[in-house]
């Protein structure tokens, strides 16, 4: 189970990103980086070919599968996706929405590309698979695509789909969210739900036109008690309650402050809503925290968060913030800048899928320690919270002084990151030194 969220500023333009990755506990997921190619025609299994643009992107990939959980492309578009659950089923042996989320980097500039991509892509191949590392689930996805300019939400039940614009602050979980606020419909539902004069030049579903009221794709599609087990509609209320209140500091100057400022203060809303344990009881050896952004497994369910990303969207580029570890709110996110169409790490070295077992790695390590007792209670301490935080907020301001250094370019881009790079593993290091046992 998962959630993503996307904050704009007052322009309305992105202005952070972010997805925590809810899965088994116990499987690795690390972020994987693909080298730009030369276009031509990529395919998803051996019948599934689709246009590769050959765009470089960063994949949050778990261990066992083809496609990623969460990712961005050299041209600044991330998307996210989540697992839903429709009356209108799933094919067992269909794609999973994560190969479907990977081709969309390498195949799109912009997030309304994506939106013609996806929904075309589920028109005409079955989707659905065994999403799981342990076990079975099958289901449908919604996605979340964003870049500089703007967001879409686009839900999709079998070969069904809708989609509108993302709102200034807005989320998607585990649950169908557009009710008859979409924007388009695939043409079966349009006919079944938003019936239309045939003869009228729609364009999309609020032109005249129409026969009778719209009714809602979220009543029509949904397969309610999936929700019992998800909790979905628990957490993204949380999300956009935390969203919500981050958009309103742009009454005091907050997010319509200068481009640098408001994002420093959209990122760290956004941080500590994927840290948070708001929406439901604490981490406990129990019972897991499904209705908590930041999810903790306990013996039932088997869920929790495996890894965290954000997308930081400043003037030319971004930051892309990863854990790269499970439990956002027992680890720090680490930076990648975007700029230029090419990804600059200023942590450990970017890994490829040839060398990604170094990630996974660093995964495992980080969630054996994650798993003992002593650790499990530790981000409802203060001199840990406190430490996190500081940590953090040095990493935030070395990653933003490497951006601008970046930008201006007077030196070797290698040369002067270099430098930045080290600092920010030291403080990964000595923080992580500090509270392992």
């Amino acid at each position: 189970m998962c959630d993503t969220l996307i904050l704009h500023d007052i322009s309305g333009k992105p202005l952070v990103f972010g997805k925590n990755s809810d899965r088994h506990p116990e499987e690795p997921q690390t972020l994987v980086y693909y080298a730009p190619r030369n276009p031509g025609t990529a395919k998803i299994r051996e019948s599934i070919e689709y246009a590769d643009k050959g765009y470089a992107f960063l994949l949050s990939k778990p261990s066992w599968m083809e496609g990623g959980e969460m990712g961005i492309n050299s041209q600044g578009l991330a998307i996210g996706n989540e697992a839903v659950f429709s009356r209108f089923k799933a094919d067992e042996s269909g794609v999973l929405g994560m190969d479907i989320l990977r081709a969309a980097l390498s195949a799109c500039t912009s997030a309304k590309e994506a939106v013609d991509f996806i929904t075309s892509f589920v028109e005409k191949y079955p989707q659905g698979g065994n999403g799981a590392y342990k076990g079975k689930l099958v289901y449908s996805n919604s996605f979340l695509a964003t870049d500089h300019e703007e967001a879409y939400v686009i839900e999709t039940a079998g070969k069904r789909w809708a989609w509108r614009k993302a709102m200034i602050a807005d989320a998607i979980s585990n649950t169908y969210c557009i009710e008859d606020d979409y924007k388009r419909l695939d043409n079966q539902t349009r006919k079944e739900i938003a019936p239309v004069n045939e003869r009228a030049a729609c364009s999309d579903e609020a032109d005249p036109g129409r026969k009778g009221e719209r009714n809602s794709w979220k009543k029509y599609v949904e397969d309610r008690k999936y929700l019992l087990f998800t909790k979905g509609e628990q957490r993204r209320s949380a999300s956009l309650a935390g969203l919500m209140r981050a958009a309103a500091l742009s009454s005091g100057g907050g997010l319509s402050a200068p481009a640098q400022s408001s994002s420093e203060a959209g990122l760290a809303s956004l941080v500590a809503i994927l840290r948070s344990h708001e929406g439901g009881a604490k981490p406990g050896a129990l019972f897991g925290g499904m209705k908590n952004l930041c999810m903790h497994s306990g013996i039932y369910p088997k869920s929790a968060t495996t890894t965290s990303l954000a997308v930081e969207y400043l003037p030319g580029g971004a930051i892309v913030w990863y854990t790269g570890a499970p439990y956002p709110c027992l680890s720090l996110y680490k930076p990648t800048l975007l700029w230029g169409g090419r990804f600059y790490s200023i942590w450990k070295p970017l890994v490829d899928e040839s060398s990604a077992e170094a990630g996974y790695r660093y995964w495992k390590t980080r969630a054996t320690w994650a798993r003992r007792p002593r650790v499990r209670s530790l981000s409802s301490k203060e001199a840990f919270v406190q430490s996190r935080d500081e940590a953090q907020k040095s990493i935030f301001t070395i990653a933003r002084q490497a951006f601008d250094a970046l930008s201006k370019e007077k030196t070797p881009p290698e040369r002067v990151l270099s430098v930045y790079a080290g600092e920010v593993s030291a403080i990964v290091g000595e923080w992580e030194d500090r509270w392992a046992e």
